[in-house]
């Protein structure tokens, strides 16, 4: 038997980054915008951690935008990968683990840009 691992398509990226997302709330088709940390991402999904009051259902589209410094090019200072996926996972809190977590997959490509630096004045 596979693991899933070995299921995968891509090789995922453990990292912890600031990631933002939009959404409609499934009930009401209310826009809905949040923020929680990634824990790991590859060219197909990803996963990020939530605030242990928000849930999502499988099959929910979401916007997804991650943010990371870096600070070695001269012209920017942060960089943005944005993506749109569908909700295929959503853990739920637990006693051992406070925080949701929210598996996705990538419906079409990763799109980066670089955010120019502020001027300090």
């Amino acid at each position: 038997m596979n693991s899933p691992l070995e299921r995968r398509r891509f090789s995922r990226i453990m990292v912890s980054l600031p990631v933002e997302y939009h959404t409609r709330l499934p009930e009401t088709d209310t826009p809905f915008q949040g923020q929680g940390v990634l824990r790991d991402i590859s060219l197909g999904g990803a996963y990020f951690h939530v605030d242990p009051d928000t849930s999502f259902q499988p099959g929910q589209i979401l916007s997804l935008s991650v943010s990371a410094p870096l600070p070695y090019l001269e012209d920017t200072d942060i960089s943005h990968l944005q993506a749109t996926g569908e909700v295929i996972r959503f853990d739920p809190p637990e006693p051992n683990r406070p925080q949701a977590g929210v598996a996705l997959n990538f419906l079409g490509g990763l799109t980066f840009c670089a955010t120019p630096a502020q001027q300090m004045f």
